[in-house]
């Protein structure tokens, strides 16, 4: 029988329970997650109105939408993912979200560039608690063969939290400009975009609290991942160090073909509302639920996907996170570069629902592939790893390359269209060349993990 890492007999890992607290957990780490999307990506809609109250360039608020979230995202995930694999991961959660609300409402307050960029680099910081720790709570609370749909479902929240941002922000956007250049208590006189900002950012201090209402779950160590562990470990460094030189060739490539995604994911979230608005002339009364719609949509697609991972995994396709995803970038990369073709506002929504059908994803597969193959001790930290540089490349330089090629290249807000399609379709190839070529490498050390696992257990009495 295996055993936890105190080395008492456990049930096998596929025999877990799995019952209301479990599903609980992915529900409140689920609503902290579409919050966080909200407060992140309503600043992507409040572009116009800002850029005309503090007279920034694109540049600026590129700057605003990308590196100043994304480095200090990034950077921070690294202690905070540290933090995840040593203390209790529930309060780990209930500040981050403290602190990322806090900086949405000193946004609202916000009367300068240098105000906002310090605002959103507090929110970065604060997200950086979240993803680490759901990610191991996850992965602690359910076995295998059930993981990647819990982690689906988990990453829906992304695209909610989209929709939200899009659908219930043009509303507060179209409310809040009835009470523009009202003179409020310590606010003084605000702009709409203050007051927006404000209102999505106050709920945050009452659902950091949720995190509360599920108990924190043991942390489980298969025998044979624990045995691999101290092998590695016995050889030299670290057990991070000794996992990441193990497994070199495969972390790099789905670092490679992942950081491509992420840029795309980010470049497209970040700058569609002002595309959309320059392109077609839509506000964000007429866009926003449309979007909101397209990111439904894109959600459901994820619990789709991770039932069939889970199905092609358990009937012996050991490969199957990075096989199945390599067929679904194939299916929908034209869509990538055939959307700023269109001069139809309805298909080009149509073609980038079906993009985002390839870009939502990407954590849910390294999550899973973390959780078959890092030990315990390493999960919060590698997750933290892959989202530095996922962050960096994706959130940091993404939406930053879309704003200095339409203003240093182009030289032409009109062409945004152009600067986007640039950054998305080169990074959607090299996403799938890098994936294709992980493949090689997947299988074998699932293979490994399992064998090591059946190793441990005949020798467990």
């Amino acid at each position: 029988m295996a055993q936890d890492v105190t080395g008492t007999p456990v049930k096998a890992a596929d025999a877990r329970d799995v019952g209301f607290s479990s599903w609980w957990m992915v529900a409140v780490l689920f609503g902290l997650y579409v919050f966080s999307w909200l407060d992140r990506l309503i600043l992507s809609m409040l572009v116009g109105p800002i850029k005309a109250d503090l007279l920034l360039s694109d540049f600026q608020i590129s700057l605003l939408l990308g590196p100043a979230f994304a480095v200090f995202y990034a950077v921070f995930g690294i202690p905070l993912g540290w933090a995840v694999d040593r203390y209790a991961r529930r309060w780990v959660v209930f500040f981050g979200v403290t602190l990322w609300a806090a900086a949405t409402v000193a946004t609202g307050f916000a009367r300068s560039f240098e105000a906002l960029l310090l605002a959103r680099i507090a929110v970065g910081i604060g997200e950086a608690a979240l993803l680490p720790a759901a990610y191991s709570l996850l992965a602690d609370e359910f076995p295998r063969s059930k993981l990647t749909l819990a982690t689906s479902v988990f990453q829906m929240a992304g695209k909610v939290g989209s929709a939200a941002a899009f659908g219930l922000g043009g509303l507060a956007i179209a409310y809040a400009a009835t009470l523009d250049g009202t003179d409020w208590p310590f606010l003084g006189e605000a702009a709409a975009w203050h007051l927006v900002m404000i209102m999505v950012g106050l709920p945050g201090f009452v659902l950091a609290l949720a995190v509360f209402t599920f108990r924190e779950p043991a942390r489980r160590e298969t025998a044979g991942v624990a045995a691999m562990a101290a092998k590695a470990q016995a050889q030299g460094g670290g057990p991070l160090t000794a996992f990441v030189r193990a497994n070199w060739q495969l972390v790099s490539l789905m670092l490679i073909s992942f950081s491509g995604l992420a840029i795309v994911g980010y470049t497209l979230t970040s700058w569609i509302p002002t595309y959309i608005g320059r392109a077609f002339g839509w506000t964000p009364l007429q866009y926003g639920p449309a979007l909101s719609l397209m990111n439904i949509i894109a959600a459901v697609s994820l619990v789709v996907n991770g039932r069939v991972v889970d199905h092609l995994f358990g009937r012996g396709m050991k490969d199957a996170h990075l096989r199945f995803y390599s067929w679904l970038l194939l299916v929908t990369g034209p869509a990538a570069f055939a959307m700023f073709l269109t001069g139809n506002a309805w298909l080009f929504l149509v073609l980038y629902c079906v993009v985002q059908f390839a870009t939502v994803p990407f954590m849910i597969y390294v999550s899973s592939i973390v959780a078959l193959l890092a030990p315990n001790v390493v999960r919060g930290r590698l997750i933290a790893g892959f989202l530095f540089c996922f962050t960096i490349l994706g959130l940091g330089a993404g939406p930053a390359m879309v704003g200095a090629i339409t203003d240093f290249v182009f030289q032409d807000e009109a062409r945004i269209g152009s600067s986007m399609m640039i950054v998305v379709v080169s990074c959607f190839v090299v996403a799938f060349i890098a994936m294709r070529a992980a493949l090689r490498y997947l299988a074998p050390a699932v293979l490994r993990a399992e064998s090591a696992a059946a190793g441990a257990n005949a020798q467990t009495p």
